[in-house]
C-alpha cells in the first residue's frame, strides 16, 4: 500500500475549500456588491405624485395604504391591517426622516382613540386599503 496516496485526500479538500472560499470573494466584489443609494432612498410612500397630507389638531384625514399625513414634526404611514391589527409607521422628521418607528394598534381600541409619539387619533374608518384618522 502507498502510504502517501491515504492522506493525499485531506490536502485537496483543504485547497478546494480556500480556492471556493476565494472565488465567492472575487464573485460578491465583483458581481454583488449594492449601490450604496439603495440604501439611502427617500422614505416609503414620499412621492411627488402623493404630497403628504398635513393633519391639523380636530382634522381629518383620509391615508391610503403605504402613504402618509404630515403631523406637526412628525409623519405617519399607514401600511395596512390583518386580523384585526391596524399597522402604522411613525417616522420623526428631527430625530431620524428614514426610520419609521412601526406601531400595531388594536382596531377595536383605536377606535376609542390612541397615542402615537405625542400625539392622540382617533380611527374613524379602517380598511386594508386605507384609514380615516381623526387627531384628538
Amino acid at each position: 500500500m502507498n502510504n502517501f496516496d491515504e492522506h493525499k485526500w485531506p490536502a485537496v479538500v483543504f485547497f478546494l475549500t480556500c480556492g471556493l472560499f476565494f472565488f465567492g470573494c472575487v464573485w460578491y466584489l465583483w458581481a454583488g456588491a449594492l449601490n450604496p443609494d439603495y440604501y439611502w432612498q427617500a422614505s416609503p410612500g414620499a412621492t411627488a405624485e402623493f404630497p403628504d397630507q398635513t393633519l391639523e389638531a380636530n382634522g381629518r384625514v383620509m391615508i391610503a395604504k403605504n402613504h402618509g399625513a404630515r403631523v406637526d414634526s412628525a409623519r405617519i404611514v399607514y401600511r395596512g391591517s390583518h386580523s384585526g391589527s391596524l399597522f402604522m409607521d411613525l417616522y420623526i422628521l428631527q430625530l431620524d426622516p428614514h426610520y419609521g418607528y412601526p406601531h400595531r394598534i388594536d382596531e377595536k381600541q383605536a377606535r376609542k382613540g390612541f397615542r402615537m409619539g405625542d400625539y392622540t387619533f382617533q380611527v374613524l374608518a379602517a380598511s386594508d386599503g386605507k384609514i380615516s384618522l381623526k387627531r384628538l
